[in-house]
């Protein structure tokens, strides 16, 4: 693959004057010696009749069949035929220990809002079972000589051995994992990467206001390209990154 290819890219002006709504589109040159896609918490979702607690707690769950079977075969087969490196950001976060001192009332107040608002008394069990039981989904696997990663450290380190700073994120989800758990965006940002991401391949975590108009999910894009990188469209970059006839 030549040492960089050009993609369109939307980015959000953020400045006023802005006109229209801020977003627009422009094609850019990236370098493929600098860049890779980091492959997030992309879980195979749970039958549509199993760990039903786990499915009511994270609705999200049911979008991302859809994404893994459309978006994630064509997008990952072009990005590995280009020669870009594919890293697994596979950690299973655990509950720490506190590191602050407990007390009565901060352990009543941490179980209401386990038990009334996240994820909820009814769903603990099936929340419990399906992240104890959870795999990274096949059409998000790791292939023979890909790396994985469980924090930001070890993604980093992955980063500096190959000559990366440039990673594209997609997995689930956008407003979530990717933003906040270990090498998250957050995390990857304090080191220096730009963070970018694919608006096809995520999904997002959505409340009863923001659903029916996925308000969260754009509402991350946003935030992706003012703050993190640029937000890439999945036929766009499978496009550059393909051999040109």
């Amino acid at each position: 693959m030549p040492s960089t290819f050009k993609c369109p890219i939307s980015t959000y002006q953020q400045f006023v004057p802005r006109g229209d709504d801020g977003w627009k589109k422009s094609t850019h040159e990236f370098s493929s010696n600098h860049t890779a896609v980091a492959v997030m918490h992309a879980w195979t979702p749970p039958p549509t009749d199993k760990l039903l607690g786990w499915q009511r707690a994270v609705p999200y769950l049911r979008e991302a069949p859809g994404v893994l079977d459309t978006v994630f075969p064509p997008l990952l087969n072009a990005v590995r035929a280009s020669g870009l490196p594919v890293f697994h950001v596979t950690g299973n976060t655990p509950d720490a220990s506190p590191e602050v001192p407990t007390d009565s009332t901060w352990n009543a107040l941490h179980k209401f809002r386990r038990d009334e608002i996240f994820p909820g008394a009814p769903n603990i069990d099936d929340v419990a079972a399906g992240r104890a039981s959870r795999s990274i989904a096949p059409e998000a696997a790791a292939l023979p000589g890909e790396p994985s990663a469980e924090t930001a450290a070890e993604l980093h380190a992955l980063c500096q051995e190959q000559g990366i700073n440039h990673l594209i994120y997609i997995g689930f989800a956008i407003n979530w994992c990717l933003l906040m758990s270990p090498a998250g965006m957050v995390d990857m940002k304090r080191y220096g990467y730009l963070c970018s991401t694919v608006a096809e391949a995520v999904v997002s975590v959505e409340n009863e206001v923001s659903a029916p108009h996925r308000i969260e999910y754009h509402q991350a894009l946003w935030r992706v390209a003012v703050e993190f990188g640029f937000v890439f469209h999945h036929r766009d970059l499978i496009a550059a990154l393909s051999p040109q006839s």
